[in-house]
């Protein structure tokens, strides 16, 4: 069981990184291409703001479990690290439980606001709202997912540390 989570952590992992990855590049694309009609050609995009902002929620929503997984999301671990390890594992429970509990909240209150949303359309494409503002439940479910899966490999412990630093023992600080 614990294999096929993997295997789904990983697979996540990759659709995160290429969709991040492809968002980035049309909404470059087109806001280059808005800059150069609108002001080369005076023949604006009437649509690029809306688009590029809805690309850019979900840019956003992605790259939040994508930052967790490689551990790029700042943290201030000054005291923590200077705490031993019995009590550095605490703190990391603590901060992992807490971070669990406010990913659901936030899974919870997006999926709600979804609802709430979902009649109204944009007003230059015409797509529902609901699709810009998914996004966080996605974004959270597929993090939340995430966290669960570095405490269950990686325990508590680990969770002051990311994959560029070695976390330093409390005895060399």
């Amino acid at each position: 069981m614990l294999d096929l989570l993997r295997s789904i952590d990983r697979g996540l992992a990759t659709i995160e990184d290429t969709l991040v990855t492809w968002m980035v590049g049309i909404i470059s694309i087109i806001l280059g291409l808005g800059v150069i009609l609108r002001y080369v050609f005076n023949d604006p995009i009437t649509w690029s703001e809306e688009f590029v902002v809805t690309l850019f929620v979900w840019l956003v929503m992605l790259g939040v479990p994508s930052a967790l997984r490689s551990r790029m999301h700042i943290r201030i671990d000054v005291l923590i690290l200077r705490l031993s390890l019995r009590m550095r594992r605490l703190f990391g429970i603590i901060a992992c439980l807490s971070g669990l509990v406010i990913m659901v909240a936030a899974i919870y209150a997006g999926y709600m606001h979804t609802t709430g949303v979902w009649g109204s359309h944009t007003p230059m494409l015409g797509y529902s709202m609901g699709w810009i503002f998914i996004a966080m439940p996605i974004g959270f479910a597929i993090t939340l997912f995430h966290s669960a899966m570095i405490l269950i490999d990686e325990g508590p412990e680990k969770v002051f540390q990311n994959s560029t630093e070695t976390v330093i023992d409390s005895a060399e600080i």
